[in-house]
């Protein structure tokens, strides 16, 4: 089963850039994009704002598909809210520490507190389920963006 599901997601990721749906096959600017090295930087980003987590590696297709997605929202939030990649393959200890089983894996942390992390679920309510609040697979600019309105909403 596991040997079916990898070149699935390579063939659909590779459509969706193919048919333009994500992404101009041009360079993508991801300057925005802060690559997590640790959990002290997911804190600290998450002591200014909302932080939109991406956990995948540069090899997978659809991170690469969900790359300019994520490039676009750093930009456009730049001063609102965090956008971090954490790479599974260079941070394993930090990407286990989500228990990540697929990936890109993405969810909105809205704010860190003493029992852990709140995270925005797809219903714009607050939990501490990350599995209530987690993406899997290419997601949608607008899903994206609007977990993080309703995180910065949450926060002010």
């Amino acid at each position: 089963m596991n040997k079916i599901i990898l070149p699935v997601v390579a063939i659909i990721a590779v459509f969706f850039v193919v048919v333009g749906l994500v992404g101009d096959n041009k360079a993508v600017d991801d300057s925005a994009i802060v690559t997590a090295a640790n959990m002290e930087q997911l804190n600290d980003a998450l002591a200014k704002g909302p932080v939109l987590v991406e956990i995948g590696t540069n090899s997978c297709p659809a991170c690469i598909a969900q790359k300019p997605i994520m490039a676009d929202i750093a930009n456009d939030y730049e001063d609102k809210a965090t956008v971090m990649f954490i790479n599974a393959e260079n941070t394993r200890a930090m990407a286990a520490s989500f228990n990540v089983y697929t990936i890109p894996d993405i969810f909105v942390i809205a704010e860190n507190s003493d029992e852990g992390y709140i995270y925005m679920g797809a219903d714009g309510q607050v939990t501490t389920d990350r599995n209530k609040a987690r993406y899997i697979g290419i997601t949608a600019k607008k899903t994206l963006t609007d977990l993080l309105d309703a995180a910065i909403e949450y926060r002010q």
